[in-house]
């Protein structure tokens, strides 16, 4: 292999990083809207997408280090404390602008996921705090008050709340 064949193999590695990322943004996106909707369906649907590409990513991941790696074996570049720039650098015209320009892509759209999977995680958190403030609400729930029509026929004890089938 040549360098200006690692730098592509590279260069194709990135890309498909990138990509990838892409996806993870907009399935994140989806993943949002199954939250606010409340529809577990989509959201159960959207997270495996998201495993998936999650899974490819560190593949495709694996593959850019073996390149890049071949590439400093190639060049005398060493890898240990070195940047992004550096290896693009090493892998020459045309590649070098191409290397570059992708890394700040990947870079940049890896932000955008990061921030959509926070906003998700914190309408989870949300979502968890109603239900704890709900089950917390009706286990101490102690009948009925009084203004109903019940209000003679209170219980003493708090009901017992348990997701356990056996409890």
């Amino acid at each position: 292999m040549t360098r200006s064949d690692t730098g592509l193999g590279l260069l194709e590695c990135l890309r498909e990083i990138s990509a990838l990322l892409e996806s993870a943004y907009k399935i994140s996106l989806k993943e949002q809207d199954a939250l606010v909707k409340n529809d577990a369906e989509q959201l159960t649907l959207a997270c495996r997408a998201q495993e998936e590409i999650l899974r490819r990513i560190s593949e495709v991941d694996q593959r850019a280090s073996a390149v890049t790696q071949r590439l400093a074996d190639e060049t005398g570049l060493e890898l240990v404390g070195v940047n992004a720039e550096a290896v693009a650098e090493a892998a020459g015209f045309p590649y070098t602008s191409l290397i570059k320009q992708e890394t700040s892509n990947i870079s940049s759209m890896a932000e955008k996921v990061r921030n959509e999977n926070e906003i998700n995680a914190q309408l989870l958190r949300n979502g968890l705090d109603i239900i704890a403030c709900c089950l917390r609400t009706l286990a101490t729930d102690i009948g009925p008050g009084i203004y109903s029509k019940d209000a003679g026929l209170r219980e003493t004890q708090p009901y017992i709340l348990s997701l356990n089938r056996q409890a």
